[in-house]
């Protein structure tokens, strides 16, 4: 526990020192509180659509380049080198470093469900559970896409993610192509009924973070955290038969 909180506090403070992480969620949030206080006449439907678009883009964009972004800074600074030589275990760190992404995650998206304009408990509550599960499933792919081959492509996963779906609802094409994926199914619960649990879409999230769970573990039991495996694999590869 002692080293979870030691690298949940490094990676807190990481946050607020790093601008390009928490600025996005702020415009996130600006975008669609200018569209509501400037456009007179915005109904209660058009706000609830408008702050569910950002949402959706939130939690796909937002999450996965944070993660990500922790990765990267702690491969920098040698930091995760250095977690590993005091012990500090990769579920101690994925832990610690979701910990501080969810405690952000869960801040800005109850600021989302009041500009949605959801009063009731029951209207929150769905809403925060199905868009924190989506939150989780970001981190996750956030943090298996930087210590895989395929660490470019994290930006792109998350516009991917974060704006497809938006589209999605008025295109059956996209529809097809990302109704397989977590972001669709939260746009599509948070701009249903949301007095009800949405179990469909849950489910779906929940078997994207299963899945995505899985592929965290091969991917760091084939890397590592601190890359030192990969490291020793290629350099075993490049000696001399």
């Amino acid at each position: 526990m002692r080293k979870i909180k030691a690298v949940f506090t490094k990676q807190l403070l990481s946050y607020f020192n790093s601008p390009g992480m928490f600025a996005l969620p702020l415009a996130f949030l600006a975008i669609p509180l200018a569209n509501i206080v400037l456009i007179p006449g915005v109904t209660e439907e058009a706000r609830t659509q408008i702050a569910a678009q950002f949402v959706v883009m939130f939690v796909g964009i937002s999450m996965i380049g944070a993660s990500a972004g922790f990765i990267t800074e702690d491969r920098l600074t040698m930091n995760l080198r250095f977690m590993g030589m005091a012990g500090v275990k990769p579920y101690q760190y994925l832990i610690a470093t979701c910990a501080v992404l969810l405690l952000i995650s869960f801040g800005v998206l109850v600021l989302f469900g009041l500009l949605m304009g959801l009063s009731s408990l029951d209207g929150m509550g769905n809403f925060l559970s199905i868009s924190m599960l989506g939150a989780a499933s970001s981190m996750l792919l956030g943090i298996t896409l930087s210590l895989s081959r395929f660490r470019n492509f994290t930006m792109l996963a998350g516009l991917l993610l974060g704006v497809a779906p938006v589209f999605a609802a008025n295109n059956e094409f996209l529809a097809s192509v990302f109704s397989f994926t977590y972001t669709y199914h939260i746009n599509a619960a948070i701009n249903g009924d949301l007095t009800a649990f949405p179990a469909g879409a849950a489910r779906v999230v929940l078997a994207n973070a299963a899945v995505l769970l899985v592929v965290f573990v091969v991917t760091n039991a084939r890397n590592g955290l601190d890359g030192e495996r990969l490291r020793r694999k290629s350099a075993a590869g490049a000696r001399p038969g």
